[in-house]
């Protein structure tokens, strides 16, 4: 298991990382680990530290039934309730064409993280991310379809801009009689 900390998000909120360690612990319910990592008399020291942080909701009964706010505690570990699956979007854009990079291969480069919280600040609901990667599916498809893939543009450009909101017109059909994407005349 891997748990990356950011130190100044932790110092902003007031928290130590023992805390924040514990939280996504009780958040996944792995109390084994909990008990291993600090042993129970310091667990419950960090839990009863934690009572008037919006953190722990009912700290009374025994540690395995202390009640969080999923609501904070999903915010603090940076987890969407929705379930957005940002790799689903990600995939769906070539990595590189030619000796060009487009974007990021892994999940765990400084990129694709950066990508992956742009992407998640304007992706709210499973809907808007449904309409997103059809709508990049559809431009992509497009652009393969007339071998003009060099034109793509950078992964970068795409989050920064969300090219995706106006490649929406490649999945509906073009016009009356379903006319070619590029053949339409202005």
């Amino acid at each position: 298991m891997e748990i990356v900390l950011n130190l100044k998000e932790l110092t902003k909120k007031s928290l130590c990382p023992d805390e924040y360690v514990l939280l996504y612990l009780m958040y996944h319910k792995d109390f084994d680990t909990i008990l291993t990592l600090y042993g129970a008399k310091h667990a419950l020291k960090l839990r009863d530290g934690l009572k008037g942080s919006g953190y722990i909701l009912d700290a009374s009964g025994k540690f395995t039934e202390t009640k969080l706010s999923n609501k904070h505690v999903e915010k603090l570990l940076h987890i969407r309730s929705d379930k957005v699956n940002f790799w689903e979007f990600y995939n769906c854009y070539p990595v590189k064409v030619g000796s060009r990079i487009l974007r990021s291969a892994g999940p765990t480069s400084q990129v694709a993280i950066k990508h992956e919280k742009k992407y998640l600040t304007r992706i709210k609901t499973q809907e808007q991310h449904q309409h997103a990667v059809a709508c990049i599916q559809a431009y992509v498809a497009k652009v393969i379809q007339t071998g003009k893939q060099q034109y793509l543009p950078n992964m970068e450009t795409v989050m920064n801009n969300s090219l995706w909101e106006q490649w929406e017109e490649f999945i509906q059909p073009f016009g009356a009689e379903g006319q070619d994407w590029n053949s339409q005349v202005i």
